[in-house]
């Protein structure tokens, strides 16, 4: 692992966060829009992930001297998305976001790689919590949402213990 003190690996733990600001608001919008109450409080655990991981970051882009302020542009791309989701059979959006997925786990790794080693495990985090969204994701289009969203709880519950 190779210490990134440059402004470029900033701007990218800044982005990350703001990742997080616009995952909030757009997860919040999913679980307002699902008819499905079981879904629904799934992407509410998912928007409660994604408060957590927000706050640690945040912590870390204060320690790094960045702008801790969060998006207004972030957010509201967030509730503007709620529609391109929610408007897909349950199946496609679960296919979809999975894909979607895989260059952010990809993005958040290397951006692990980057930092100071008392840094490490808040970037862990980051990338797990996207590891877990995944999987959540894909244990519902293996038909298993009995237990889909229980990474997810695992992860907050470490986060939070940590």
């Amino acid at each position: 692992m190779s210490v990134d003190t440059s402004g470029d690996y900033l701007s990218r733990v800044e982005r990350a966060y703001q990742g997080e600001v616009y995952g909030e608001a757009l997860y919040r919008g999913i679980a307002e829009a699902l008819d499905d109450p079981e879904r629904a409080e799934k992407w509410r655990v998912l928007a409660e992930l994604e408060v957590v991981i927000k706050a640690r970051m945040r912590d870390l882009v204060a320690k790094l001297g960045g702008d801790t302020a969060e998006s207004e542009v972030f957010r509201q791309k967030g509730v503007n998305n709620v529609q391109k989701y929610v408007s897909l059979h349950w199946t496609d959006f679960m296919a979809l976001y999975s894909k979607e997925l895989v260059p952010v786990i990809a993005r958040y790794g290397e951006l692990e790689q980057l930092c100071a080693p008392e840094d490490a495990k808040t970037l862990r985090f980051l990338t797990e919590h996207e590891v877990v969204t995944k999987a959540f994701c894909d244990l519902e289009l293996a038909g298993q949402p009995d237990i889909s969203i229980a990474p997810t709880v695992a992860l907050i519950a470490a986060m939070r213990a940590a």
